[in-house]
């Protein structure tokens, strides 16, 4: 037998291997079998529409049958990609957020998580005047998987959130603007539609923190994975554009494609460059599928009128479908419960005030009943206040048919039910 030797790693890699929210999630969600009985509310897969995979099934048959196609098999890019490719993304993108852009202000990357990946540690971490930068939330909770990324640890602090009632079992997070503090802080990060909330901060509220960053040369860095100009799952909101200090990233994983792993980060020059040498170092180059389809939808003008006609209706009507299933579930079976109001992206923050078990543990309990969630306690990277929300939230997806949803909702009202305190 052959014996393995104790490995000696890292802190950067002890650290990864203990128990990531994003591994977890991802891991749940590449080890699916298929089983009949599973149920995967989980995950963020998009949504499987068939309207939209017949524009990307024809625009992949058009790539296969291009003459150029030994270039997209068989030849590198540059690291942030080609300046023609580039060039048509500055171009196509700069009327959709009202910004006069240039190739210089365009990356490529392998998806938006690889973006990040760099991006924060960019403007955090050890600085060379002897200080140590720090990544601010402005509002948790927010997204997952930012919080592994940085190579140093205790890089995120977190603003807590101010918590509003709107209806009945509905509230929504907003900015607590009295405890906006940015010592030491080398960058701000948002998604907007919040990942995990559907939560959509304000214009007003953007401009608000960008008064108190910009005299302090602190960029905002917005994921706009889920936002405008695409997939544009905002309903009614203002659509958020590009300016200085700004750093904005978009995803063709939430249109429908995130087996592509295209990422575009929109920036200022020197921020486009420094990226490039991280890609450089970190992947060699971009890969080619994603900007080859990308040069091909932008040509055919498909993604506007896609996000609008297509992808938003459904992810709606699927939001609505999944919140009609979920409230009768609880109510039937008499649970306590909060939803924060989805008001874009597509999944439920879903809050169980009278749990007498924490979220992690109701994820576990929900595993063994082939049913997939996601625990809450991981969405709240810096946060080092008490806030009972780390652990009585959870998060799920409903971009999953409307019988796997019903089990789902029925599976976890059970599951809740059973495990409320009596009285709160």
């Amino acid at each position: 037998m052959t014996e393995t030797m104790d490995q000696i790693y890292s802190s950067w890699a002890n650290r990864l291997r203990k128990n990531q929210g994003i591994r977890s999630l991802m891991d749940d969600l590449g080890k699916a079998t298929g089983h009949p009985d599973e149920i995967l509310l989980g995950g963020g897969n998009p949504a499987h529409i068939p309207e939209a995979e017949e524009i990307f099934q024809d625009v992949f048959a058009s790539l296969a049958k291009d003459p150029n196609v030994k270039s997209l098999l068989g030849d590198y890019q540059a690291p942030i990609g080609n300046d023609h490719f580039r060039e048509v993304a500055a171009e196509y993108l700069s009327p959709l957020l009202q910004s006069n852009l240039k190739k210089e202000n365009i990356a490529f990357l392998n998806g938006s998580q690889n973006a990040y990946s760099y991006l924060l540690n960019l403007h955090a971490g050890p600085m060379e005047d002897g200080s140590f930068k720090k990544i601010l939330l402005p509002i948790v909770p927010e997204y997952i998987g930012y919080a592994d990324q940085t190579i140093n640890e205790g890089t995120f602090i977190a603003n807590p959130p101010n918590v509003v009632p709107t209806g009945k079992n509905r509230f929504r997070y907003e900015l607590d603007k009295r405890s906006f503090d940015l010592t030491d802080v080398g960058a701000l990060a948002i998604s907007r539609p919040t990942n995990p909330t559907g939560n959509i901060l304000s214009l007003s509220d953007l401009e608000w923190m960008e008064e108190k960053t910009k005299p302090k040369n602190i960029p905002l860095l917005i994921d706009l994975a889920y936002g405008n100009p695409f997939p544009n799952l905002i309903g009614n909101e203002a659509p958020i554009h590009y300016e200085s200090g700004r750093t904005i990233s978009l995803s063709f994983s939430k249109i429908g494609l995130p087996g592509v792993r295209l990422g575009i980060l929109i920036s200022d020059s020197d921020t486009i460059e420094t990226v490039s040498s991280f890609s450089a170092v970190g992947n060699l180059a971009v890969g080619n599928l994603g900007v080859y389809m990308m040069e091909l939808l932008f040509q055919r003008d498909i993604l506007p009128k896609l996000s609008i006609n297509i992808l938003r209706p459904f992810y709606e009507a699927k939001r609505d479908q999944a919140l009609a299933l979920f409230t009768t579930a609880f109510q039937k079976m008499g649970v306590d419960y909060e939803i924060h109001d989805p008001m874009g992206g597509f999944f439920l923050w879903i809050r169980f005030p009278s749990l007498s078990i924490s979220n992690q543990k109701l994820y576990h309990l929900c595993k063994d009943k082939r049913l997939f969630i996601v625990s809450g306690h991981y969405f709240f990277p810096g946060l080092n206040t008490d806030f009972s929300h780390t652990e009585e939230c959870i998060r799920l997806t409903y971009c999953r048919k409307e019988e796997e949803l019903a089990r789902g909702a029925q599976i976890l009202a059970e599951i809740v039910a059973s495990h409320q305190a009596k009285s709160k």
